[in-house]
């Protein structure tokens, strides 16, 4: 004796998950965007603060002019970013570059 029994299946389509660096910073900044100026404030502090450790290290000893250079001009093009009032994403970037960007050339210098 066979019996059939039917089977209802009920199918959905899930988006998957993003794992894509770029457009998870991007939501950040959309979401922190009211912060704005607070966070500007604090970027100014800490990437001028990391490019000026990087220079200390430039000069130290021999003058390693490509650190040096690339220190003050990330520190100071992302400052002006900053305080011309440019929008909050081009903030950021121009910060997560100059951050990013010291902290290797700190990691390079003390080796």
């Amino acid at each position: 004796m066979s019996i059939t029994k039917q089977l209802t299946v009920s199918t959905s389509i899930k988006e998957r998950a993003n794992f894509n660096p770029i457009a998870l910073i991007n939501k950040k900044i959309e979401e922190e965007s009211e912060n704005a100026i607070g966070l500007s404030v604090v970027f100014i502090m800490v990437g001028t603060m990391i490019a000026s450790i990087s220079a200390a290290l430039a000069i130290h000893g021999p003058i390693n002019l490509f650190a040096l250079l690339f220190s003050c001009i990330t520190a100071m093009g992302a400052n002006a970013t900053a305080i011309s009032q440019r929008p909050f994403k081009t903030i950021v970037w121009a910060f997560m570059i100059n951050i990013i960007g010291n902290i290797l050339l700190i990691v390079y210098q003390l080796m």
